[in-house]
């Protein structure tokens, strides 16, 4: 064996930095090295160059055990895997059968406790703009949304619904210029990222109007630069470090050849009320 654990790092553009990864990989890479393993991580676009990133490592025998970040919809790592027999662990719901490790969060419960909150707060023309289309994550968030709005009775305007290119800021921007274009604006926008929801702020306050009165935002993620915003971010806020946590703990468990009880780990996001979303705590 040699000791290490890998980790394909998915990268759309040398420059995009994401937050989620980024507190992913520290947690990862710090629980890695006290259950005595390293990380491996080598970077690849998503496609078919990736299953070459894969191939590579299991055929090298650089690693042990690999780990898969941001599951996809009949996803084509997981499927290599499983068909490889080799140890590997999943933080994200997927709906590929076999036997395998996964450490995921309930996203479904995430987009329902935003909403909810905005509905407590009287909003009835809500939005969404969702994470980029096929991952997991998104599929999940827009179910959890749509649930949360029939459950009020209230209608979801598609108009109201985008789904972002990325991850970053520039991508909420984008999103949030569509949305306020429209002939009848949304009251709230609910956000699948925080990078995207600090871009929709950017665009509502471009416009003069003014983030927390106007248009009320939240965010998912509860990265560090949320509570720096202006006004600071409501969020949902995801448990990353216990995910690349967990996710080590199980994987190398399996390596080790001990028995590994619950192998379908999930955590649940809690709610971090913020100005964004509630104009009592300004005054």
């Amino acid at each position: 064996p040699s000791d290490t654990l890998g980790f394909v790092l998915p990268v759309a553009a040398p420059r995009t930095t994401d937050p989620y990864l980024s507190e992913l990989l520290t947690s990862m890479t710090c629980e890695a090295a006290l259950q005595g393993f390293d990380l491996l991580v080598s970077i690849s676009p998503a496609g078919t160059e990736e299953n070459w990133s894969y191939l590579r490592l299991i055929n090298g025998r650089r690693v042990d055990g690999i780990i898969i970040s941001r599951p996809r919809p009949r996803d084509d790592r997981i499927e290599l895997l499983l068909q490889k027999q080799f140890p590997f662990v999943v933080i994200g719901t997927t709906n590929i059968a076999g036997d395998y490790l996964t450490v995921s969060e309930d996203e479904h419960l995430g987009a329902q406790l935003a909403v909810e909150h905005l509905i407590s707060q009287g909003h009835q023309n809500i939005a969404l703009v969702n994470a980029p289309a096929g991952l997991f994550f998104s599929l999940n968030f827009r179910a959890g949304f749509y649930k949360a709005m029939q459950a009020a009775g209230l209608p979801v305007d598609e108009r109201f619904v985008v789904t972002a290119d990325g991850f970053s800021q520039k991508d909420g921007y984008q999103m949030g210029q569509t949305l306020l274009s429209r002939p009848q604006m949304p009251t709230a926008i609910v956000t699948a990222d925080d990078l995207l929801a600090l871009g929709v702020m950017a665009a509502i306050q471009d416009q003069g109007l003014e983030v927390g009165s106007d248009v009320v935002v939240t965010g998912y993620g509860d990265i560090l630069l949320s509570e720096y915003a202006q006004p600071p971010l409501t969020t949902i806020r995801r448990p990353t470090s216990a995910l690349g946590q967990h996710a080590c703990q199980m994987l190398t468990a399996r390596l080790r050849g001990e028995s590994v009880v619950d192998t379908n780990v999930v955590f649940e996001p809690s709610m971090v009320i913020r100005q964004s979303s509630d104009l009592a705590l300004w005054l």
